[in-house]
């Protein structure tokens, strides 16, 4: 029998946030440049007044609006979307493994997981019944909560979910492909154009929300097996110990993800017409391709970052040696990109910023109780909006990054995640 009877430490809470000075440059410029997709792709769901068909796009654009659509609806849509899903559940597996690192038991890094999902799923209520009824964040914060009950589950497990809710992804991407009055808000017992209006619609879009989740979930759930899977093997950590499978995703992902997106981009601005049934396969197609597509623009980044540790590795001789590959991938002293892509990695450490700073902007240009540039606006008109949202966002993060400030959203959400 033991008589040791020192005093044994306390076991460890959880893990505090990462410091700027750890993160890795990859996750967060991918962060960056998705958030250019999902203003994109958001911005169609402001126009009113118009008719609209595939891709919720109006029948009747301008020669101005189809090259918008072309380019949106083959580069970005399903395919934006999809990217920060994976970002998401590859952020989360870092999350998980950097709480075992520092000694948190199961128990408590569990606890610190759910109940980030929980106030994730907060933050998303309010976005949509203050904001925007398209927000993501409840989705991420109930997709956060399955996550967290399986995060110790083998590799295997992942992907048999993975590959079992395929369908669900698949079924509801078909959606993309039909017509319909998106833009038409006549059947509504109220009117959407006023202050109340909307909020009493987005209020019925959060109920809706909350009904579907489980739906939302198992169709988040392939896109997050995959993001799991990739952050488990640290392929943007290490990037240059992953360049083959960093340039299969590249070489192949895009080919696959245009070939898919171009029938119903066609479809879309009326080059050609078909109907309803094919429509639906079409916008399956569309949406299943647009996984390659998140892959490859992944890729592409992780494969830039790989060059980038190589370089930094051979440029500095026995140095950048002894630096090892993180050298090339982490954001420290000689380390740092260029204005650009500083720029890029600022907006993607802050990404829940300015993802509610975009819906804000969006309200106040686009609604028609606002401004009310979305009324009867074409594609290429809130295309521009979009882009000019999402400058202003990289400006908001390029000065905080300067002065060494985190996000507000990010601080709020880590002061309840963590505590103080």
């Amino acid at each position: 029998m033991s008589t040791d009877l020192s005093p044994k430490p306390p076991p460890v809470a959880y893990s505090g946030p990462v410091a700027a000075s750890e993160r890795f440059v990859a996750p967060d410029l991918l962060r960056g440049v998705a958030l250019l997709g999902i203003a994109l792709a958001n911005s169609v769901y402001y126009i009113v007044g118009r008719t609209m068909g595939p891709l919720a796009r109006p029948v009747d654009g301008s020669t101005g609006d189809h090259v918008a659509d072309v380019l949106v609806g083959t580069f970005v849509d399903n395919r934006a979307f999809p990217l920060f899903t994976l970002l998401f559940a590859y952020g989360f597996t870092v999350l998980i493994r950097r709480q075992a690192e520092r000694g948190v038991d199961r128990g408590r890094a569990r606890s610190l997981l759910l109940r980030r999902s929980l106030w994730l799923i907060v933050f998303g209520a309010l976005h949509i019944v203050l904001l925007f009824e398209g927000d993501i964040l409840l989705s991420y914060g109930a997709l956060g909560l399955v996550l967290g009950a399986m995060f110790a589950a083998s590799d295997k497990v992942f992907r048999v979910v993975g590959w079992s809710t395929l369908v669900v992804f698949v079924v509801m991407a078909g959606v993309d492909g039909l017509g319909g009055g998106a833009g038409d808000t006549s059947w509504l017992p109220f009117d959407q154009r006023t202050v109340l209006g909307d909020l009493l619609w987005r209020v019925i879009a959060l109920a809706g929300l909350v009904l579907t989740a489980p739906f939302t979930v198992a169709m988040l759930l392939p896109l997050a097996a995959i993001g799991t899977l990739l952050g488990r093997r640290r392929v943007l950590e290490q990037p240059e110990q992953h360049v083959v499978l960093l340039r299969r995703l590249t070489l192949v992902g895009f080919p696959i993800s245009i070939l898919g997106a171009l029938p119903l981009v066609l479809a879309a601005i009326g080059v050609w017409q078909p109907g309803e049934g094919l429509l639906y396969l079409l916008g399956m197609l569309h949406g299943t391709t647009g996984i390659a597509g998140a892959l490859a623009f992944f890729g592409l980044v992780g494969w830039w970052a790989a060059r980038r540790a190589e370089r930094a590795s051979s440029g500095t001789g026995a140095a950048g040696r002894a630096a090892g590959p993180a050298a090339g991938s982490v954001v420290g002293p000689g380390a740092q990109p260029g204005f650009v892509l500083s720029a890029l990695v600022a907006v993607g450490r802050r990404s829940l910023t300015c993802y509610l700073l975009q819906s804000v902007l969006f309200v106040v240009l686009l609604k028609p109780w606002a401004l009310g540039l979305g009324v009867e606006a074409g594609t290429l008109r809130v295309a521009l909006v979009a882009v000019g949202v999402w400058l202003a966002t990289v400006v908001v993060a390029v000065v905080l990054e300067r002065t060494s400030t985190p996000g507000p959203a990010e601080r709020l959400l880590r002061r309840l995640s963590y505590g103080r």
